[in-house]
Parts: structure tokens; C-alpha cells; sequence
């Protein structure tokens, strides 16, 4: 079965082409019509140049438009060279159509294009398990990956006593959290002090695995499933999971330290 990138990209394909089908014979037509306008030319009467045959232009001017004192001929109508109204219509709509074709292909490409590049909605491969650990320790508790929109903990199963978090994390020795706070989505920085993710914009806070704590949220962050694959940690972050509820207290560690917004 073809996974939904791939066939978003060949919609977005598909639409692209029906849209250049669409404008193609309106370029050609167009193109064809230039081409095919006379240009313009004067007519020079050998002889009329002359300064001292104005008597005789004057008379050959009148026998031209139909001699003697005869009234002057009606102009002729000029032949129309550019399109009539109703292919002027028809190519107006097609050229519509097809804008419209070309911004639905480029925004499903806009909305795709994270998933094919590893970006959030997209299965990311962080590494290997050392690797992760190890910048989980540099970075003071956390690692964070923006691109993912993604906060990485060290997981200790022992302490999830219960396995509220087992199914989730499956083998792996860290926990993804998602960076948007779950009471109206501001991003939730990590305190250094705390170590707590600790919301500027209301003042929520939630403990190192993501456990409410203090505030307005209605419950933790949410989370991405994680697994180990060949010995790499991949973060499925097409995929949220609702955070645990207010009383759900699987850590049970207090703050380390002072408490970052108040």
C-alpha cells in the first residue's frame, strides 16, 4: 500500500501536470495570434516628395478617393486581430482553473514537504541509543529537537512502577515529549533550575517526564511514541498521544531547584 507522502506528492504531481494541459494550448494560442498580426507599413508614391507638385498631389489625392468633386470614400474597417470575447472568456476560465490547481499543489507540497524531510509528522531516526543518552546528560536532563518539535528525556522503567508509560516507550530508555503546552499551545521551555518544563505564558508546569504539576493545564504534556529499531531511537511525530491526567504521578520527583516562571 502506497504510505500517505507518497500519494500526496503524486496528487500534488497530477494536479501540476492537468494544469500545465490546461495553459498550454492558451500559451500556443496566444503565441500564434502574435505572430500572425500584420505589421504595419506607409506607402510612399514615388514622386509626391516633390515641393513643386502640390497642385498635382492635391489632384491625384482626389482622383484616389473617387475623383473630381466627388464626396471622400468611407474608411474601411479594420479587421479585429486579437481574440473574440467568447476565446477570450474560455481562456480566461481555463487560466483560472489552473491558478487554482497550481496553489492547492503547492500547498499540499508545503504540507508534505516536513514529513519527506524528517521534520515534525515525520518517524525520526535521533540516532543511537548512546548517542541520545548522551546528549539527554549534556543537555541537563534534556534533549531538545525542534525540527520535531520534540523534547527527549532519559525513560527509567524500574520508576514507572506501573507502566503507565510502557506501551508508549517500548524498549527504549527515553521518552518524547511534545514542546506544545497542552493548556492553549504556547511552547514550554525547560528550567534549569527545576528541572521542570515550566510554561512562561500561564504559568503551567510539569515535572522531568512530563506530569502536570501546578497551573491551568487540564492534564500533562502530550507524547510520541518511541521505539528502537537496529539500535537507533526513532520518534513517530505523526502520531500524538494525550498526556496523562492530573493525577497521574509516575516520577514522583520534586523540583531540584527554584522554579523558573515564579
Amino acid at each position: 500500500m502506497m504510505s500517505l507522502p507518497l500519494l500526496l506528492l503524486a496528487t500534488v504531481a497530477g494536479l501540476l501536470a492537468l494544469a500545465f494541459w490546461w495553459l498550454r494550448p492558451i500559451l500556443q494560442s496566444m503565441a500564434a495570434e502574435l505572430a500572425a498580426t500584420p505589421q504595419r507599413t506607409r506607402e510612399v508614391t514615388p514622386g509626391l516628395a516633390d515641393p513643386d507638385c502640390g497642385i498635382g498631389i492635391a489632384l491625384m489625392a482626389s482622383a484616389a478617393d473617387g475623383g473630381g468633386g466627388s464626396a471622400p470614400a468611407k474608411p474601411k474597417r479594420k479587421k479585429p486581430t486579437g481574440p473574440d470575447r467568447r476565446q477570450f472568456l474560455r481562456n480566461a476560465w481555463l487560466a483560472s482553473w489552473g491558478g487554482v490547481a497550481g496553489a492547492f499543489g503547492l500547498s499540499a507540497l508545503g504540507f508534505i514537504w516536513p514529513r519527506l524531510g524528517g521534520g515534525f509528522g515525520a518517524v525520526i531516526n535521533l540516532g543511537s541509543v548512546d548517542t541520545v543518552l548522551g546528549q539527554i546528560a549534556d543537555g541537563g536532563g534534556r534533549l531538545e529537537y525542534p525540527a520535531g518539535r520534540l523534547y527527549m528525556v532519559a525513560y527509567d522503567a524500574s520508576k514507572d512502577s506501573d507502566g503507565v508509560y510502557a506501551e508508549l516507550n517500548g524498549e527504549s530508555p527515553a521518552m518524547a515529549i511534545y514542546q506544545k503546552c497542552v493548556h492553549l499551545g504556547c511552547r514550554v521551555p525547560w528550567c534549569e533550575t527545576s528541572k521542570w518544563f515550566e510554561c512562561p505564558c500561564h504559568g503551567s508546569r510539569y515535572n522531568r517526564w512530563g506530569e502536570y504539576q501546578f497551573g491551568p493545564a487540564p492534564r500533562g504534556l502530550d507524547r510520541f511514541p518511541t521505539e528502537v529499531r537496529d539500535g537507533n531511537i526513532f520518534v513517530n511525530t505523526g502520531q500524538v498521544v494525550t498526556g496523562p491526567t492530573r493525577t497521574t504521578q509516575a516520577l514522583g520527583e520534586p523540583a531540584a531547584g527554584p522554579n523558573c516562571n515564579g
